[in-house]
């Protein structure tokens, strides 16, 4: 069993706020079943593209930054 409580509105924003709850959720869920955090989301609510695999890494880098979800290097 798994339980992580995030803000309405931070889902509603659709930018950094449904980032973090995403994170929350999908670290909550894993940890129940013995992974640890995924590293793809911060809880500081940045996105580690590096983790993704290296297709997928250029396209979320893009949208990421077009959304400003990008901390700059």
């Amino acid at each position: 069993m798994a339980g992580a409580g995030v803000l309405l509105d931070d889902l509603a924003d659709r930018e950094r706020g449904l980032l973090q709850a995403t994170a929350a959720l999908a670290d909550e869920l894993l940890q129940t079943y013995g992974y640890p955090e995924t590293g793809l989301i911060t809880r500081a609510r940045d996105l580690n593209p590096v983790g993704f695999s290296q297709h997928a890494s250029e396209a979320v880098v893009q949208r990421a930054q077009q959304r400003g979800l990008l901390n700059p290097p």
